[in-house]
């Protein structure tokens, strides 16, 4: 085209405005086509490890440990009376989801041979310790009247029997023990705050004073737990 001053101009067409049912059908068909998935769930917060933190789980180890490599139970058969009577990676310390563990050994100097072994575990804050000490006695009561055999690292068998139900005295302790012909133990389980202490003592006879033991380690746990940083 010539404009009146004799400069070619280019023709413009400008295509007539959409109607408002053409957009509404290309948007639709643009939505479909970038369908994104928003995932709103929110993250579960993880309670801390509190009050007695990891790095303190090795305090609530007695003072008597010699060492980390006693003579332990390796299996229990039946399966039922495993919680009663295993004592590498004990399921009444490692069945909660412990946060940090540990373990000792040592032997009792009082006149006889009695072999002591610990294994200790700290939780988050929110460790239900009177639920944990509950499902310690169904454990030890879902083996009661039944027969059962460990074997220890040196390969050697044992038969045990649980022996009638000893009360602690305490709603924070466990105790429970179990003989056979050459060999008995006698067993703790302690939980407060955020810990818990197993410990197993086996020897000749049974009778070893392992409520002193659980006291003990109790009253580690609270001093622990009432540590200000």
């Amino acid at each position: 085209m010539l404009s009146p001053k004799g400069v070619w101009k280019r023709s413009l067409v400008r295509p007539p405005p959409a109607t408002a049912s053409a957009l509404a059908l290309l948007l639709g068909l643009a939505l479909a086509g970038c369908t994104q998935v928003v995932d709103r769930s929110q993250p579960t917060p993880e309670f801390p490890v509190a009050p007695i933190t990891a790095l303190q789980v090795g305090d609530l180890l007695s003072a008597s440990v010699q060492d980390k490599n006693g003579n332990q139970f390796i299996t229990v058969d039946p399966e039922d009376c495993r919680g009663a009577a295993l004592e590498v990676d004990p399921p009444l310390i490692f069945d909660l989801d412990p946060a940090a563990t540990d373990g000792g050994h040592w032997v009792s100097d009082e006149g006889r041979h009695v072999v002591v072994d610990e294994a200790v575990g700290v939780y988050h804050a929110n460790f239900d310790s009177q639920a944990a000490l509950a499902d310690a006695r169904h454990a030890i009561d879902s083996c009661r009247d039944v027969p059962f055999t460990v074997i220890d690292m040196r390969g050697r068998e044992y038969h045990f029997n649980l022996l009638p139900q000893v009360n602690s005295g305490s709603p924070d302790i466990v105790l429970w023990s179990f003989d056979s012909v050459s060999w008995a133990c006698d067993n703790a389980f302690v939980a407060a705050h955020n810990a818990a202490i197993r410990i197993s003592t086996c020897g000749p006879t049974n009778g070893y004073d392992v409520l002193s033991l659980a006291r003990d380690a109790l009253k580690t746990i609270e001093k622990l737990a009432n540590t200000t940083a």
